[in-house]
């Protein structure tokens, strides 16, 4: 597939984690439609999770139709090219990702493909060029679902294809060509833009898995002045060397993903720009109404910059569904959230009954 420059900026929005359910939330539209309003890009990539639950879908087709049309609808309905990569969470609707994937074919705009031969579903590879001649490569990578504990990684065979159409390309150019890949899952690198530290340093979060047992905050130095983490990166279990990959020729500039609603913050790790992109979607966790989308602008000398949009400096300070994003505001981020706050929980309620029975005590 190959899109053009209309000037010198190529203009790519990046919408991580809507994570809807049958029933579209009012609030992640009007999120998405202000942000399109506001920047008008030249492609979107929904990048994974656009949709996630079993008991929403039960493997219904056309309710998944439905809301994969709505979700995309502030997109078509502007005429602006889209494509996805998946997430961990399409897949568990009860319809596979290969049959969703022709369901996203039937959508006017949609321009992705699916390469033949590799694990994963929707892996592809988009021409951005001026005139004839092609200035950028953006590589959209199925980074694959949950393992029973964790997550897994873009495989081998994933980045051999990655490989092989970077060394294609140069061959039939006489250099390497700038590009950026988008995917859901981080790159374990992603750790090199933090700090370990104490954990009652003033915004530190607790890793689990990998990081279990230590705190960490973002490394200031290294990341973008307004970024933000809320949340322990959910990297793969097992580093399958796609970050050393993508950085043997100097191509890629920079790697985006979501995957962490709470999480937004970009920076360079080996001379690539690693970007974070907080969560879309109102009807799961998320960073409140610093929920919203990133751009990232190609420009034609192989230079990139990066940013991303909020809700409450888009659409403002309300929500319309008040109860629903309340109730988000205080779930858990994940398994090892849940059991901590639980503990807490339980630790509160031991005080409270040791007590009562040292007043019980007293008062006989």
């Amino acid at each position: 597939m190959k899109l053009k420059f209309k000037n010198d900026t190529f203009r790519i929005m990046q919408i991580a984690d809507v994570q809807e359910g049958a029933n579209i939330s009012p609030d992640t539209i009007a999120l998405i439609n202000a942000a399109l309003d506001k920047e008008n890009p030249d492609l979107v990539v929904y990048s994974g999770d656009q949709i996630w639950g079993y008991s929403h879908f039960r493997g219904n087709k056309e309710k998944v139709e439905k809301a994969l049309r709505e979700i995309t609808k502030p997109v078509t309905s502007r005429d602006i090219p889209f494509s996805i990569c998946f997430g961990n969470h399409d897949r568990q609707v009860g319809v596979s990702n290969k049959e969703q994937f022709e369901i996203y074919k039937k959508i006017d705009g949609f321009v992705g493909e699916d390469a033949d031969g590799i694990d994963g579903c929707a892996n592809h590879c988009i021409e951005i060029a001026d005139n004839e001649a092609i200035k950028y490569l953006l590589y959209l990578i199925d980074s694959n679902t949950s393992l029973k504990v964790g997550y897994d990684n873009v495989h081998e065979n994933q980045i051999e294809w990655y490989k092989s159409t970077r060394d294609k390309y140069e061959k039939e150019n006489g250099k390497v060509i700038p590009s950026v890949v988008i995917q859901h899952i981080p790159v374990p690198e992603i750790s090199e833009l933090l700090i370990e530290t104490e954990n009652k340093t003033k915004g530190a979060v607790r890793g689990f898995r990998n990081r279990a047992g230590k705190w960490y905050t973002l490394n200031k130095n290294k990341v973008n002045s307004n970024g933000f983490m809320k949340e322990s990166p959910a990297d793969p279990m097992e580093n399958s060397g796609e970050f050393a990959a993508m950085a043997e020729k100097g191509d890629v500039k920079g790697i985006y993903f979501g995957h962490d609603h709470i999480n937004s913050f970009n920076g360079k790790v080996d001379g690539i720009d690693l970007g974070y992109t907080q969560g879309a979607g109102f009807h799961v966790y998320g960073p409140g109404l610093d929920r919203g989308v990133r751009m990232i602008n190609l420009h034609k000398n192989g230079d990139l910059d990066t940013y991303d949009l909020r809700y409450k400096n888009l659409v403002g300070k309300k929500v319309k569904e008040k109860i629903r994003y309340a109730i988000f505001q205080i779930m858990p981020t994940n398994v090892y959230d849940a059991i901590n706050r639980g503990l807490k929980i339980l630790g509160g309620i031991a005080v409270i009954t040791v007590i009562a029975v040292i007043i019980s005590l007293l008062l006989k």
